[in-house]
């Protein structure tokens, strides 16, 4: 990843921080968060929760477990992210309130790690590389 393009990603999503987490949808094949002033962040790549150093679920527990999975994904709601990193290879880290971090990890360089629906538009981050669509006028 290019040294611009991880500032650009990395700024992108400083969009996030301090902004409530209203709800979130999760399936086989993605998870969204949705904040407050309508931004989400979307992703299709593989993904885990932890807190404290302890893993509460990720990306391959949601299905067969949903009553659990929901019951931990609904103590999410309404916490605020505190903070958000982007790694050299891509992995992605949102760090919420009360110690709880998703984690998404780059596992392509061809498609998609994750996109956001923030002000300044339609965020794609793939392969390492950020790509912006601006909102139409």
């Amino acid at each position: 990843m290019s040294f611009t393009d991880y500032e650009r990603a990395q700024s992108l999503l400083y969009e996030f921080v301090g902004k409530t987490l209203s709800a979130i949808e999760a399936d086989e094949y993605q998870l969204r968060l949705m904040f407050e002033e309508q931004i989400e962040f979307v992703t299709h790549s593989p993904w885990r929760l932890t807190r404290r150093d302890a893993l509460l679920m990720g990306g391959g527990d949601i299905g067969g477990q949903s009553t659990i999975s929901e019951g931990i994904l609904k103590s999410l709601h309404n916490l605020k992210l505190t903070s958000c990193s982007v790694s050299r290879i891509g992995d992605t880290r949102l760090l919420l309130e009360s110690d709880y971090v998703i984690e998404v990890i780059s596992d392509s360089v061809q498609f998609e790690t994750w996109e956001a629906h923030i002000k300044a538009g339609w965020t794609v981050f793939a392969g390492g590389s950020i790509t912006v669509f601006p909102p139409r006028a």
